[in-house]
């Protein structure tokens, strides 16, 4: 079990770590960049809501709620990732909370998600994200592919 949970900090931790580099260099970025025509671009922006711009606040009070639930949800997941019996839930679990803690530190320190890679299909705007949430959806994908391979094997995913 141990060796498990050292293996979701490790994804965590690395995850954060990665974060923070990268945006040291992003944010002084300013314009749009191309990086593969039609489909990704560089375009920094912020995001006042959670996932695609939902419940934006304005104000410090909405602020503070939105952080004291994402800190909730950062624990909740966390003892998850404590919890996991595999490789596959403990990598998956760390990635969540890594990500997670990764846009919880831009909004205590900024206010905001800073965003910067706008997935878009030609002309149709699709979504704008981030390395964290990126790896968020990494871990998610690491989660269903062990609860299927668990599924599989006829027995539940281990979470400890």
């Amino acid at each position: 079990m141990t060796k498990f949970r050292v293996l979701g900090a490790a994804c965590a931790g690395m995850a954060l770590v990665l974060n923070l580099a990268l945006e040291n260099i992003l944010l002084s970025a300013k314009e749009r960049l191309v990086l593969i025509p039609g489909f990704l671009d560089f375009a920094p922006t912020w995001n006042w809501g959670v996932s695609f711009s939902l419940f934006s606040q304005g104000e410090n009070s909405g602020r503070y709620v939105l952080i004291a639930i994402l800190c909730a949800i950062v624990i909740v997941v966390g003892t998850l990732a404590w919890r996991a019996g595999n490789s596959l839930t403990a990598m998956g679990y760390g990635l969540v909370v890594g990500g997670a803690l990764s846009n919880l530190l831009d909004r205590g320190r900024y206010g905001a998600v800073f965003d910067y890679l706008f997935l878009h299909l030609g002309r149709e705007p699709l979504f704008v994200f981030n390395f964290p949430d990126a790896v968020i959806t990494a871990g998610v994908a690491l989660l269903i592919a062990d609860s299927l391979r668990a599924e599989k094997a006829g027995s539940a995913p281990s979470t400890g």
